[in-house]
């Protein structure tokens, strides 16, 4: 892991880092307007999304991204006390580091993308409740049909998000605890109720610099580095919340304002539950889930993935977006 540290140091520093996360910035406003101006759905909005960033990279980052077509899945779960079934989610933003071959680490957010109507967007409290608790579930209809009594520790609280679209062509990205806060046992999420709550600052779950700036200690770069390499080193993944400063790499961004606050925590590796962390599977259960998206998606090839029997005769069965960001820290360009 001492070779990602020194990577994400260097990349921190970097202009043309910063001006690779303005160009997939840019991209993605593009594919999200035209998106607009062809008065366009979810699922073809995400789809234009998928093919604006796909392909691109920096240095020892690359973004790959393809759209799994085929039925929705679903899942059976107990809604409190009723039994219900819901979609899981639209889009899988995944990060991951290698060592040339090697995973080093890995994580994955789970994404259920809403375009807004008449400036409030209309969430489904069954799924919100999916997507915030991940309570035991069945497959039903998809990828996980046949599959019983599964369970996705969501430790980050990041394993479940939304991301809430709106014209003229914006995306915000909230976590599914955070969406939960706003909402309040509302049927609709109105856009003028989105705001820092006093309620949601307190309870740690806001990253309020997604661009990764240390405001409160000013920290120098080495002093950061130390930081990281000390702190992660020492105890592993953990959900940087609460603190009073937020890390440029590996925090716990739950909220973005919109798309550059998202690309940049994404693009950071600052969103989603960790699944490997210094070559060790951390999560099985989801770690799973997300080889077995990455490789129905046809995205990474040439890295050693574990082959795990829940998955190794499934085909995927669903309609999913996977975005994939990739660190190789062997690369040389």
């Amino acid at each position: 892991m001492q070779r990602f540290f020194d990577v994400a140091l260097r990349l921190w520093q970097d202009t043309g880092f910063l001006n690779f996360q303005n160009e997939i910035i840019h991209a993605a406003y593009e594919s999200l307007g035209q998106a607009y101006a062809a008065s366009e759905n979810e699922v073809a909005i995400v789809t234009r999304l998928v093919n604006s960033v796909n392909g691109k990279s920096y240095d020892k980052v690359q973004i790959s991204a393809n759209k799994i077509h085929g039925s929705r899945s679903y899942v059976e779960f107990n809604f409190r006390d009723k039994p219900t079934t819901k979609e899981l989610g639209d889009m899988a933003a995944i990060s991951l580091v290698t060592a040339g071959k090697t995973r080093l680490l890995q994580r994955v957010c789970i994404i259920q993308n809403k375009k807004v109507k008449d400036r409030k967007w209309g969430l489904d409290p069954e799924q919100l409740f999916l997507l915030k608790n991940f309570p035991p579930f069945t497959g039903n209809r998809g990828i996980f049909r046949g599959m019983h009594d599964l369970v996705f520790p969501n430790r980050s609280g990041c394993l479940g998000a939304f991301g809430l679209i709106s014209e003229p062509g914006e995306m915000m990205f909230m976590s599914a605890p955070v969406v939960a806060e706003f909402l309040r046992d509302r049927a609709s999420l109105p856009a003028c109720d989105i705001g820092l709550s006093t309620s949601v600052q307190q309870s740690g779950w806001q990253s309020f610099h997604p661009s990764g700036c240390l405001p409160f200690p000013p920290f120098d770069p080495d002093e950061l580095y130390f930081i990281l390499r000390e702190a992660l080193h020492r105890i592993g993944p953990f959900p940087w919340r609460g603190f009073g400063f937020d890390l440029p790499f590996l925090g716990n961004v739950n909220y973005g304002r919109d798309i550059y606050d998202f690309v940049r925590a994404w693009t950071q590796m600052n969103i989603g539950e960790f699944t490997c962390w210094n070559g060790a599977i951390i999560n099985a259960e989801v770690d799973a889930f997300a080889n077995h998206l990455i490789h129905s998606a046809g995205l990474g090839r040439g890295i050693d993935f574990p082959t795990d029997s829940r998955y190794v005769e499934r085909k995927f069965e669903g309609d999913m977006a996977v975005l994939l960001l990739r660190v190789n820290v062997e690369y040389k360009g």
